[in-house]
């Protein structure tokens, strides 16, 4: 059944039910220029598509607007009534209730699933006859599976292949089934200082026929950290890195100039490796690896833990525990990395590396140029409150010297340095109550020899709950203090005593006239109780 327009409501379009199939929702949609009308798929499914119906209006005095932008979208390619056309660049190749929804794709490869089968059992038969692609006289029994195309190479052509892409995968036939060998077994060697190129100050180039006997790859991994018996003389040690298709070990040939010996960690970060020691490294990380688990943390909530699995899973699925652990590397070297991400822009100054409240009114950001003409002073005014949580507790540090920060005073904390020097400074003042017996004021009060910090104080935005940057501390002298020769305003602040909404019905009468938020001028629906809830 089509849709019927009467005179009486001639700018609005109300879709009828269908009396069969899937109908279209019944909810009135004012001043559409579509409607709906029924069709069926290629399998004969029953199916509602929306077409133009701006002809009927032709005759209409009124103006009829579309919808939504994503309605304009369709108007601007659709002629007449012609039926709107599905663009699988921009929406993908399946559509919920079209003609290529998932469940057609299922129905579409069952005929197709035997034939889907044999050319992955055929990608797994030998290429070329078992002959090297490139010499053409070795035996091509190892595959890469990483590369494109189809390839096969002795193991010393392997070797020059690969030379750049030290990270893919390999697969080696031997005669019953494909092992995963390494390009270290194949007699691979990174060499590191000179840009990929051996060091010019060594006096023998190393041989690297030796490392083929190195055994499999749980042999080399079984190596504990920091044995250096396979260093050579020649400076070539085995090194353990991390990327983002596995875990990988690989003969490393350190650079012999003077003085390089120090330098080893740059090198390997000229190299784009990110060092997990700065004396003596052993370990190393991928910049790729450590950019992918930034983002695995921030989309996918995942763990350290469960991310280097994952890693070790894709090395050897069937036996991940013999794999080398570097979980705790990792956790050390993620946080290394996110500050320097953070700093590749600019130098950051205090408070740069948080973000303030991207609602509240900021010249410059979010307000015009003239908004000192515009707008009243109470209405682009920012509202901070400051409150204090002395449940929030930390015990003295046995080694206060192991607690070290990346990003001193960059964040939301306050600089610990100017800080420290107020708390030597300041004088406290224990408040005295002379309202309710409040426990806040209390605990407050209370010494605590064993605390490095009582409890926190912060600063937020009183309508939205972000917290300023630069603007929260540890207490360790209570809430007030009397006098300090560190403490500032912005100029044109203002302070104002209040009492939030949940807490003002504990107070005396005589509290609620005095500090309720109901009777300050611009400050609105603040219910004045936003840190509680941070």
């Amino acid at each position: 059944m089509s849709s019927q327009i009467t005179p009486r409501n001639q700018n609005r379009v109300r879709v009828q039910p269908s009396s069969f199939g899937t109908h279209p929702s019944k909810r009135k949609r004012a001043a559409y220029k579509y409607t709906y009308i029924p069709s069926k798929t290629r399998r004969g499914k029953d199916l509602w598509k929306e077409a133009n119906v701006s002809f009927v209006y032709e005759d209409s005095d009124s103006e009829i607007e579309v919808a939504s932008p994503s309605k304009q979208n369709k108007h601007d390619h659709i002629e007449d009534h012609t039926p709107v056309e599905y663009d699988r660049e921009v929406h993908g190749d399946f559509r919920m209730g079209g003609l290529d929804d998932p469940n057609d794709f299922l129905q579409d490869y069952l005929p197709w699933q035997t034939e889907y089968l044999s050319v992955l059992l055929e990608s797994e038969q030998l290429i070329n006859d078992g002959k090297c692609k490139d010499c053409g006289g070795g035996e091509g029994l190892i595959q890469c599976l990483s590369c494109s195309g189809n390839h096969a190479w002795c193991p010393s052509c392997v070797v020059k292949a690969h030379q750049h892409n030290l990270f893919h995968n390999l697969q080696l036939w031997n005669g019953r089934f494909y092992e995963t060998p390494t390009l270290q077994d194949q007699g691979y060697i990174m060499y590191l200082g000179h840009g990929g190129e051996p060091c010019p100050n060594f006096s023998q180039q190393p041989d690297p026929s030796p490392w083929a006997d190195l055994g499999t790859m749980e042999d080399v991994f079984a190596q504990e950290e920091g044995d250096t018996d396979n260093e050579t003389q020649l400076g070539v040690s085995n090194l353990v890195i991390v990327h983002s298709t596995g875990v990988y070990s690989h003969s490393v040939s350190w650079c012999q100039c003077p003085g390089a010996e120090k330098a080893r960690h740059l090198h390997l970060m000229k190299a784009k490796l990110f060092p997990a020691s700065i004396n003596r490294p052993q370990s190393a990380f991928t910049f790729n690896v450590l950019d992918n688990f930034l983002i695995d943390t921030l989309e996918c909530k995942t763990s350290a833990m469960s991310f280097y699995q994952k890693l070790c899973r894709f090395t050897n699925n069937a036996f991940p525990d013999k794999i080398p652990d570097r979980y705790r590397e990792l956790m050390q070297v993620s946080h290394i990395w996110q500050d320097l991400v953070n700093r590749k822009e600019q130098s950051p100054g205090p408070g740069d590396l948080a973000l303030y409240c991207p609602a509240c009114p900021q010249p410059g950001i979010n307000l015009p140029t003239s908004w000192r003409y515009d707008y009243e002073e109470w209405l682009v005014m920012q509202r901070y409150m400051v409150d204090g949580n002395f449940t929030a507790q930390h015990m003295k540090m046995k080694i206060p010297e192991d607690d070290v920060s990346l990003a001193d005073g960059k964040g939301y904390m306050v600089t610990e340095g100017p800080y420290q020097a107020h708390i030597h400074d300041s004088v406290e003042e224990r408040e005295k109550s002379t309202c309710s017996n409040h426990r806040a004021v209390n605990a407050a009060n209370v010494q605590r020899s064993n605390l490095r910090a009582t409890g926190v104080g912060a600063t937020a935005c009183a309508r939205h709950g972000c917290f300023v940057p630069h603007a929260v501390v540890d207490f360790q002298k209570g809430e007030w203090v009397d006098q300090s020769y560190h403490l500032s305003l912005p100029e044109g602040t203002k302070i104002l005593p209040a009492i939030g909404k949940f807490h003002l019905s504990a107070h005396k009468l005589q509290c609620f006239p005095r500090f309720s938020l109901n009777f300050m001028t611009g400050a609105g629906h603040i219910d004045g109780e936003i840190l509680e809830t941070l």
